[in-house]
């Protein structure tokens, strides 16, 4: 499955054990909700900024947990300078057509994948 984490386009591969091998806890893996999987992202975010480039294999794992518990494959959170909790990092959700996805991966793997060319392929398409 492919799946927008910030500005990557990651290839997720697996179920559960993404999550379970990329540290998260079996428990929170068969409890959490859409809820806590964004409070999820939203610490992780606060500790790592770049997280889907510093630690794909973790950005994935999250990612999938967002894909299991909702219909979402593209997510962009967003931590201000001044955040002080990981409720304030800011996040949108979006589902994007495979093609479009696809599209997004293809300019990455040929390294012209641009924050502008996600913002029109995928935000500014979805915005309400």
């Amino acid at each position: 499955m492919l799946f927008l984490f910030n500005d990557r386009v990651l290839t997720i591969t697996g179920n559960a054990d993404l999550a379970i091998n990329a540290g998260i806890p079996t428990s929170a893996v068969a409890r959490y909700t859409l809820s806590d999987s964004i409070l999820a992202i939203q610490t992780a975010i606060m500790e790592f900024p770049n997280l889907a480039a510093e630690s794909p294999q973790k950005a994935a794992a999250l990612a999938w947990l967002i894909a299991s518990r909702s219909k979402a494959n593209a997510i962009l959170f967003i931590a201000a300078p001044k955040c002080k909790r990981p409720q304030e990092v800011g996040f949108r959700l979006a589902t994007v057509s495979l093609s479009t996805l696809g599209s997004l991966k293809s300019q990455q793997d040929a390294g012209r994948l641009t924050s502008g060319i996600i913002n029109t392929s995928v935000w500014q398409s979805v915005a309400v």
